[in-house]
């Protein structure tokens, strides 16, 4: 399963300070992230409890995502989702015990919204890049009453 969502960009967007920014908030919601810089791409792994019983339970949580700027456009193409902890735990929920069942379908649902919650979090930060880049929009008048500098 390979998704992919699209940002428009300032010209000047920096990706690497975008990439840099993306994973340290997933660092802290307790995911592995790791970085690799290419010349015009970045591909940032995140995972979260993929190894020992979470794998056999399903619960583990991982996919890699492929960030590229082009033309003033943030491409951002999610693969390589966790799902190999999932079929486990379904199946030997299915013909063994229904707990890793349960699990591994919670784990399915964490794992098919993680490109979504991925793809939402990389549109904020981009956003508040875009906004750092070109200033405050254009400013309108102010709040300055019905006859402003006036005499009344």
């Amino acid at each position: 399963m390979a998704d992919t969502v699209y940002f428009n960009v300032a010209p000047n967007f920096d990706l690497h300070m975008f990439a840099g920014q993306l994973a340290e908030k997933y660092r802290m919601e307790g995911f592995n992230v790791s970085v690799a810089d290419f010349s015009n791409a970045v591909v940032i792994t995140f995972d979260k409890n993929t190894g020992g019983i979470n794998m056999l339970l399903g619960l583990g949580q991982g996919i890699k995502a492929t960030c590229m700027v082009a033309e003033g456009v943030l491409s951002i193409n999610f693969s390589d989702a966790d799902w190999t902890g999932k079929i486990i735990g379904l199946c030997v929920g299915w013909f063994i015990c229904f707990i890793p069942f349960i699990t591994a379908i919670i784990g399915c649902v964490k794992q098919s919204q993680l490109p979504k919650n991925i793809g939402n979090d990389a549109m904020m930060i981009a956003s508040q890049m875009n906004q750092q880049f070109n200033g405050p929009g254009p400013q309108g008048p102010g709040p300055q009453g019905p006859n402003p500098g006036g005499t009344y």
